[in-house]
């Protein structure tokens, strides 16, 4: 995982901008790719650097690793830039490969941006960056300068790209570590897209990437406990059995301990008729029961509930720090809200 330490030292050197578009009909327009790196001030860099910053650190950035079968050149492309001494030429030549592909892989219903490539260091440590920024559609950019020397001009990107409220819709940072092909430390960030859906809009900027997820703890924990509540509501037929491996659910993530073990939790709070049916949904889910080192962050505002159990079977589940509109009497309970939507 990239650290903050890591994100603190980390300095931008050359930068060079790409319009993608979207994708219409046969023929359509391809991107726009600069012939130079665009010149960026020393206040345009630190403003880059801010925006990186934000998303990498954020909890939707996950770390991630280089497919070995992947058709995507940003695998290559990043482990030749920051292999030896800036080489200009490469590095341009380089963004106008991953624009090309990046518009490939575009459909009709992908958001048209401006791929930002960044050559940048971490201490001592070359890396590259990949942003792809929000652009409106239908918004108008050219590049200016002669023919061979063309870019865009950071005056016409600036209330474009540098306004605080620009959208990074993605993002990927590649820290080189060692010589190996591997030696990287890399996270990316989807700022659309829930990562794990099926969906394949969600998949998009992993495909272009060519890379895949190393399961962190965070991203582990919070996986098996959504994938767990989806068999709840989806499989599990009892409204007392739903609320008793719900309750040992939420008891065990808010539990005291460094660990998890997913086929212990079946084995001990799962009914027998369940647990070959919950253990084929979590294989369907690609989520493995080995066991794996709990860390609840990502599903914290999940836990902070509590959990009512009628005498009858019933459920009621409600904010841990609910007080005046919650009335528990000798015999009945009395909810003062309305209903918003049923589940």
């Amino acid at each position: 995982m990239i650290t903050s330490d890591e994100l603190a030292a980390t300095t931008i050197r050359h930068v060079i901008f790409h319009d993608v578009p979207e994708k219409g009909h046969e023929g359509a327009p391809g991107p726009q790719l600069s012939d130079i790196e665009t010149k960026v001030d020393a206040s345009q860099k630190n403003h880059l650097l801010t925006k990186l910053t934000r998303v990498i650190s954020s909890t939707k950035a996950y770390s991630i690793r280089f497919l070995p079968d992947t058709k995507s050149p940003v695998p290559t492309q990043a482990r030749l830039l920051t292999a030896g001494i800036f080489n200009r030429k490469r590095f341009i030549d380089g963004s106008r490969e991953l624009a090309n592909y990046l518009f490939e892989q575009h459909t009709k219903a992908t958001s048209p941006g401006l791929l930002c490539v960044i050559d940048a260091a971490s201490g001592g440590n070359s890396a590259i960056v990949l942003m792809k920024l929000e652009r409106e559609r239908g918004a108008q950019l050219a590049l200016s300068g002669e023919e061979g020397e063309k870019t865009f001009s950071m005056s016409v990107l600036n209330d474009l790209v540098l306004t605080d409220g620009t959208r990074l819709f993605k993002t990927a940072m590649f820290i080189r570590t060692g010589t190996g092909d591997d030696d990287f430390k890399a996270q990316a960030c989807e700022g659309q897209y829930n990562v794990f859906s099926a969906d394949d809009l969600a998949k998009f900027w992993m495909r272009f990437l060519g890379c895949g997820f190393v399961v962190e703890p965070r991203v582990a924990t919070q996986r098996f406990f959504e994938s767990t509540l989806d068999f709840i509501s989806n499989t599990v037929t009892e409204p007392t059995v739903k609320a008793s491996i719900y309750e040992h659910l939420q008891s065990q993530m808010k539990a005291n301990t460094r660990t998890f073990a997913p086929q212990t939790f079946i084995q001990e709070y799962v009914p027998e008729e369940y647990q070959q049916p919950y253990r084929d949904h979590l294989e369907t889910s690609k989520i493995s029961l080995a066991q794996f080192r709990k860390d609840v962050s990502d599903i914290q505002t999940s836990l902070e509930r509590k959990l009512f159990k009628t005498k009858k079977g019933g459920v009621i589940s409600v904010p841990s720090d609910v007080e005046d509109w919650l009335e528990i009497r000798p015999q009945d309970i009395l909810i003062k809200d309305t209903v918003a939507k049923v589940k």
